[in-house]
């Protein structure tokens, strides 16, 4: 019998997406290695670096990265449609991993793109791996658009954050999924639950840790508790007590959270795949790339708390084998 083809379908995510690294590690040392890659914006560079055989390259590179580093990549531009051009980031990246023809490569490879101006989902099959990336990374507002197969192309995670269609049209038969987009509903229900466990409690004296907020929200939901002395009633109230004047970054990154999150939900709906992977990464911001190696933990972390799960695909391949 002929062995079912396994493929992976990695999400956009900004700097949430080392978090790939950690997950495709902890698969392939399970026995899951994928013929089909598939990605979205960063999901598309990790996927590409595992493809082209280089994943450990983009590892060592990624875990080295400072927030100085990070800064110094950042090709500022007052022309064009974003904050950076996004050049300077791609050519040290491609100086790490390559920069094949993906009709090269060992694993069959495709990121999903946007038509800028039409709104189209573009599949790019063909090419540098690292110009099929960069027009797949063109986060509205960050990166400027990418000018690719004669289209001005944004980023693939405005149409297809989870490109599950793409994976099974270059052929999986199995495809694992992973979704990195942080819902801001679910983070704002914990935020809600703690406010609510808290209600009948006096706030805790400056400098005590007891009973404070995970890490992802504690410097800003443990202040609206002591403010308020812990009765933040209810998920609007907790949100709109946050803060009264957003910066920048913020409105982008929870605006593009928000947008990818109901949109993965819809394209997931269609397009569900065989086995769903969303580690938490709520604490990570837009540009965190100099947390690798704790973006790497977190999906690695995440394989092993899902391994029962996992369990019946890695039967279901070997009995096929």
């Amino acid at each position: 019998m002929i062995q079912p083809r396994l493929g992976l379908a990695l999400s956009s995510g900004s700097a949430r997406g080392w978090a790939h690294i950690g997950i495709l590690q902890a698969l392939a040392e399970r026995g899951l290695r994928p013929e089909v890659i598939t990605g979205a914006s960063v999901g598309a560079l990790v996927g590409a670096a595992c493809a082209a055989g280089r994943l450990a390259d983009l590892e060592r590179w990624v875990c080295a990265l400072t927030q100085r580093d990070v800064w110094r990549l950042v090709d500022t531009t007052f022309r064009g449609g974003g904050v950076m051009t996004g050049n300077r980031l791609m050519e040290a990246i491609a100086a790490q991993i390559g920069d094949e023809p993906i009709e090269s490569l060992p694993v069959r490879f495709g990121a999903v793109a946007t038509d800028l101006y039409t709104g189209e989902e573009i599949w790019l099959r063909d090419g540098p791996y690292m110009s099929a990336v960069r027009a797949s990374s063109g986060l509205p507002g960050l990166f400027a658009p990418a000018w690719h197969h004669d289209r001005w192309l944004i980023d693939g995670g405005v149409v297809n954050p989870v490109p599950v269609s793409l994976c099974r049209a270059l052929g999986a038969d199995i495809v694992i999924a992973v979704d990195l987009s942080r819902s801001v509903t679910r983070a704002a229900m914990r935020a809600s639950e703690r406010a609510s466990e808290h209600a009948a409690v006096p706030s805790p004296p400056a400098g005590s840790s007891a009973d404070e907020p995970a890490a992802e929200t504690s410097a800003e939901v443990g202040a609206i508790l002591k403010k308020w002395s812990g009765l933040v009633d209810g998920l609007v109230e907790s949100f709109r007590s946050r803060r009264a004047e957003p910066g920048l970054f913020e409105v982008m990154t929870s605006a593009v959270n928000i947008m990818q999150d109901r949109i993965t939900r819809s394209r997931l709906a269609i397009d569900p795949a065989d086995l769903l992977l969303r580690p938490d990464l709520t604490g990570f911001q837009l540009m965190d790339f100099h947390r690798a190696r704790e973006a790497i933990d977190v999906g690695r972390a995440h394989v092993e708390q899902e391994a029962p799960r996992l369990e019946p695909l890695v039967a279901q391949l070997r009995a096929r084998g």
